[in-house]
């Protein structure tokens, strides 16, 4: 017998004295300290969890003299017991074997969390020969003991088939110490596979985010960045990294340096940042705050382009404003005109033309009309909230009412009107309310975009769509690129200096057509005046 050998001890030998028993099991225990310590180097040596298993497993086959040893892990999904390693001449067809929960002795201890000593298997009801026919090794003798992990049993050791006697307590309580030591292995291999696994998760979130980040230590220079910062920045990472962070976003000044400081200081701050992005700038909402680096301190700077926001945020403080004023002009009209007949009527005074101020009172409030209901109308039509009122009309009465309304206007500025309808033109069905307050809108641009003394015509014939309708100008004309973008709400034309308006009509216009099933588009060119086409499809009455 080797002294390896985990045996039934023979009865002392009566001629060996106190102090020879002594010295022998001092040895025994001394070899079984050794082998615990060699054990806790391999398990120590790798975070490569079968490295793990297949090492020390290795060890134990040794030490034991078995013929067969196998490390099963429960699977938290299934709640198999998977073999995840093994030694012996079947080894290969262990590994992948599952048993089923509470299967075979591997399985019971597992469930239980105690060891198993079976000296005879085919005697004991645990016993489950299935891996033993599938792998054509035949079980003698098992030791099995539990893996726990913080007092959570996660698998099992089991060592098959000693050379030489059978499994006794000794072994049972060895191969116990064994466990704990292995546990606390997997444990570490678990947690820095936790670790590394966060470490991929913060990469991938640093480099894909669409956000850019930076990483400064504490004076400001720049540690780290993302891709977003290089394209935003538009300089390549080796020209950045080592930067002070103040200059590389163009921020010279107190202001910046001061951010530093406070985030170094331990403070989180959230700032509005302008940063340079090529020709232009974006505006970024920012957040520094002093993280953990690994071993070191760093400021940590996340930046959120709210650019587009910021820009809507003008455009609505632009709207806002415009709005008060295309509806304090009329009001004003109209409360000139109240003021003037009130006095008329007081003094008696009959040189007052009271029925002139009340037809610029009438279409002073016609025009807030047009536009309180423009405001109310463009969101409901888009939600399909608002139910058309369609009944049979004439396309020419239509023209008729929108011309009347428009008619003062372009009298103001010297402009001819002139309408070419189709006599033969069948009545159309479509919202007659809607259709006009469309023409109006159409017909008024016209007016403010065509200079004094122009020309407007507003032409109606029938198409293979239906009834088509057109207002045209003499006016300047719309460039080629924002042809399609002048039927986007609140948009105005950058060379449209000098003309008020809320950016409504149009996309007004746009969805009161499509809401009757029809199209709008423009045709224009630059010097030679537009074209506002719309159809509604023909339903003859």
């Amino acid at each position: 017998m080797t002294d390896k050998q985990i045996l039934v001890p023979e009865a002392p030998d009566p001629g060996l004295g106190i102090d020879e028993r002594q010295l022998l099991a001092m040895q025994s225990r001394l070899r079984d300290l050794t082998f615990l310590h060699e054990i806790g180097r391999v398990v120590g040596a790798t975070l490569d969890l079968e490295g793990v298993l297949q090492a020390f497993l290795a060890q134990v086959q040794d030490y034991f003299q078995v013929e067969a040893a196998s490390v099963a892990l429960w699977h938290e999904e299934t709640g198999e017991l998977v073999f995840r390693a093994a030694v012996g001449k079947v080894a290969e067809k262990v590994v992948g074997l599952r048993l089923a929960p509470g299967q075979g002795v591997a399985g019971w201890v597992v469930e239980t969390g105690r060891p198993a000593l079976v000296p005879d298997p085919c005697a004991d009801g645990r016993f489950y020969p299935g891996v033993d026919e599938q792998t054509g090794l035949r079980t003698r003798g098992i030791l099995a003991v539990p893996l726990k992990i913080e007092g959570r049993c996660v698998g099992v050791i089991e060592v098959l088939n000693p050379a030489v006697g059978a499994f006794d307590g000794d072994a049972q309580r060895l191969l116990l110490a064994v466990a704990d030591q292995v546990a606390a292995a997997i444990r570490n291999v678990e947690l820095y596979e936790r670790v590394r696994q966060a470490e991929r998760r913060y990469e991938s979130l640093f480099s894909d985010s669409v956000d850019p980040i930076m990483v400064l230590d504490l004076d400001g220079r720049i540690l780290d960045l993302n891709q977003r910062v290089i394209e935003m920045l538009q300089r390549p990472r080796a020209e950045l990294i080592g930067v002070n962070f103040c200059k590389a976003i163009g921020m010279a000044g107190d202001a910046c340096r001061t951010a530093v400081q406070r985030a170094r200081e331990g403070q989180r701050l959230s700032l509005e940042m302008q940063v340079p992005s090529g020709d232009e700038s974006r505006i970024l909402q920012t957040h520094m705050v002093k993280v953990d680096y690994g071993e070191r301190e760093v400021i940590q700077w996340v930046g959120h382009d709210i650019s587009e926001r910021a820009a809507l945020e003008r455009v609505r403080e632009d709207l806002t404003h415009t709005i008060v004023h295309d509806l304090r002009n009329p009001l004003g009209s109209i409360m000139s005109s109240l003021q003037l007949i009130h006095t008329a009527y007081v003094e008696q005074d009959v040189t007052v033309p009271v029925m002139k101020l009340v037809h610029i009172a009438m279409r002073s409030g016609q025009k807030m009309y047009r536009l309180i209901n423009s405001l109310l109308d463009l969101g409901r039509l888009e939600a399909g909230e608002t139910e058309l009122k369609k009944t049979f009309v004439s396309p020419e009465s239509l023209v008729q009412e929108a011309m009347d309304q428009v008619q003062p206007l372009a009298l103001n500025r010297a402009q001819v009107l002139e309408t070419r309808v189709n006599p033969a033109l069948p009545t159309v069905l479509a919202d007659g309310e809607l259709t006009v307050r469309v023409l109006t809108n159409l017909l008024d641009n016209a007016v403010k975009f065509t200079p004094k003394g122009g020309h407007i015509t507003l032409s109606v014939d029938e198409t293979a769509e239906g009834i088509q309708f057109a207002v045209s100008d003499t006016g300047r004309g719309i460039p080629s690129d924002s042809r399609q973008r002048v039927f986007d709400r609140f948009t105005r034309l950058k060379d449209a200096k000098g003309f008020k308006g809320s950016g409504l009509g149009l996309s007004f216009c746009k969805v009161a057509v499509e809401a009757h099933g029809g199209r709008i588009w423009v045709e224009s060119e630059l010097g030679h005046g537009s074209t506002f086409f719309f159809t509604l499809p023909l339903e003859v009455g």
